[in-house]
């Protein structure tokens, strides 16, 4: 009966285990930066291109934004779900 516990016992732990690495949530990456240059399918911030084709633009509140939002200078952090950009959230222009 104490051999049939403890197998019973590591086959629950090995279920466990399993079954979170099934439902892992892949973390979320944010670049930060502010925008260089547009074109009309992508950004550049940080001397790297991304392309926004498809992708939902935020401003801080939450409300969805157009292309137009997009300019050189503005602060953006762009949200990657894996390698899959998911969100850009768009700054107003900052005064100092």
């Amino acid at each position: 009966m104490k051999k049939i516990m403890q197998v019973f016992i590591v086959l629950l732990i090995y279920v466990f285990i399993s079954v979170s690495y099934c439902y892992a949530v892949e973390k979320v990456r944010v670049v930060e930066g502010l925008i260089q240059h547009v074109t009309a399918d992508s950004i550049e911030v940080r001397n790297k291109y991304y392309n926004i084709s498809g992708v939902p633009l935020k401003d801080a509140s939450g409300r969805t934004l157009t292309k137009a939002y997009l300019k050189p200078g503005k602060k953006v952090e762009i949200y990657f779900q894996g390698n899959k950009i998911t969100t850009i959230l768009i700054h107003e222009f900052m005064v100092e």
